[in-house]
């Protein structure tokens, strides 16, 4: 057991979980947790790590604002995949240590998206509204087998999301900054894609050329029942535009499990009827909260950046 580092976690599910728990503190002595369950930022956030040298993240945000008041923080161990709440450069700059798994959570991901593809088109969300109002009405909706897809972003997600979707011989198109490895899918531009797909998934990190990245010029030439589905990172999608999109165009749908705003309780998307909403839950299953604990928890020492 190491008796030397503070290892604080700041992630209110990883903090919950009695397995996880139990792993690190047999490897750690020194364990802060966040029982409370509380969401960190600021001031609570420096508080809270303030005696650790080792902590492991969810979404919380590391600026230069934060670090500067941390001076004792050794590593950073990712509990997730995205990075964008975490300031690489100034990591770099202090000489901050970085455990990162890239592609823990896939199977969630992808599986949450398989699950709000086929919802987009088989309209289940309005048979529940109806059935609760006391309408017994049968949606009509459509098949999967023989859409054109548009995956946006090939990395371990879009690639999982390929293979779940060989059964329904759809047809492929991808779209990445890297060379896509895969004979089944047609490589094509951003506009390309929403000009031709019938079902657009985005997988992409956010970064500051993704950001506000899906906007009214590539919404204005997709179809007018396009399926739209974000299970990467609220802000790549510029949602004033979406709202406008689907207000417009009524056969559109929309299916988001993450938000720029978040928890996004006053979206204006919350109230339109083609707009479905999941609290980004895309990698909270139980094995997916294990995989990802466990991961970060071996971040702490085997770090890579």
């Amino acid at each position: 057991m190491n008796k030397k580092d503070v290892v604080a976690v700041t992630s209110r599910s990883f903090s919950k979980n009695k397995t996880l728990v139990e792993e690190l503190r047999n490897r750690y002595e020194k364990v802060i947790l966040n029982t409370d369950g509380k969401s960190l930022a600021d001031e609570s956030l420096i508080n809270f790590l303030k005696d650790a040298n080792k902590v492991i993240v969810g979404l919380e945000k590391f600026d230069s604002t934060i670090l500067d008041n941390l001076p004792n923080l050794k590593v950073i161990s990712k509990y997730g995949v995205g990075l964008n709440n975490l300031d690489l450069d100034q990591l770099n700059k202090r000489g901050i240590k970085l455990g990162f798994r890239p592609g823990v959570n896939k199977i969630p991901v992808a599986e949450l998206t398989m699950l709000l593809i086929l919802m987009s088109l088989r309209k289940v969300h309005l048979s529940i509204l109806n059935i609760k109002d006391g309408i017994w009405s049968q949606e009509r909706g459509h098949e999967l087998t023989n859409k054109t897809i548009g995956i946006l972003g090939f990395g371990n997600i879009g690639k999982l999301l390929t293979d779940f979707l060989k059964p329904y011989r759809c047809k492929i198109l991808g779209f990445d900054i890297q060379k896509i490895k895969r004979e089944e899918v047609k490589k094509c531009s951003i506009e390309e894609i929403f000009s031709d797909a019938d079902i657009v998934s985005i997988h992409l990190p956010l970064t500051d050329s993704t950001k506000g990245l899906i906007d009214k010029k590539l919404l204005e030439i997709s179809k007018k029942d396009l399926k739209l589905i974000n299970t990467s990172r609220g802000g790549i999608v510029n949602e004033e535009h979406l709202y406008n999109y689907l207000i417009n165009n009524e056969r559109a749908f929309a299916a988001f499990d993450v938000f720029e705003v978040e928890p996004a309780f006053n979206s204006p998307l919350l109230d339109l009827k083609n707009f479905f909403a999941t609290s980004h839950l895309g990698s909270m299953t139980e094995e997916g909260v294990i995989a990802m604990g466990l991961a970060a928890i071996e971040g702490l020492d085997e770090n890579s950046k």
